[in-house]
């Protein structure tokens, strides 16, 4: 093997190296879609005095869902943990990550929701409405980011989760490793068919 091949070939090996690379970096499979739930919860009292506790029933079941939630079937039983917090408004903080906040089984597949922050939460005499942030877990998908929002009045309230799905980037060195072996390959070729 003369030189300018063994150039070449070596030049191959970067790209096919460095674009394995830039799939390897790329993401599994993401949760995606939307789910909702239906249940009672209380509040322990009105936001902004102190420490406020919400307490979920155990009657929570699942109602509707697309995407990853789209097989999951009306009822479906679901467990919710309760959650404290201070402040009100986007002044809520969580006093701790619930992990899980809810969870269920449906078809032999796991699905659960770790909540890890507040953005917002307000609870006043027969009402309640909060958002938040956390991490959506289900078999056989990666764990994905997801926002959530729960809001109602009385003792009935309506639960919907909404997820962030977050697309990995390749590292910036894959593509530039990936680009620089394509520069080679191309200046090779060009100087092998001027010296013909």
């Amino acid at each position: 093997m003369n030189r300018v091949n063994l150039v070449l070939f070596s030049c191959a090996l970067l790209v096919i190296s460095s674009f394995s690379q830039v799939w390897a970096d790329a993401p599994s499979t993401a949760i995606t879609g939307s789910a909702s739930f239906f249940g009672n919860v209380t509040a322990s009292g009105a936001s902004g005095g102190g420490l406020t506790s919400i307490a979920f029933g155990s009657n929570w079941t699942f109602v509707t869902g697309n995407g990853s939630f789209g097989s999951i079937l009306l009822g479906t039983p679901a467990a919710f943990n309760n959650f404290s917090f201070t402040g009100d408004g986007t002044a809520a903080v969580l006093t701790a990550p619930v992990l899980p906040l809810w969870s269920l089984t449906s078809g032999g597949n796991n699905f659960s929701f770790n909540l890890q922050s507040l953005t917002n939460g307000h609870t006043e005499s027969g009402a309640m409405a909060f958002t938040g942030m956390g991490t959506l877990f289900a078999t056989g998908f990666d764990p994905t980011p997801a926002s959530f929002s729960m809001s109602g009045t009385g003792t009935s309230f309506f639960y919907e989760l909404s997820f962030v799905t977050n697309t990995a980037v390749p590292e910036p060195s894959s593509i530039a490793l990936a680009g620089f072996g394509l520069a080679l390959c191309g200046a090779v070729s060009y100087f092998r068919r001027r010296r013909v």
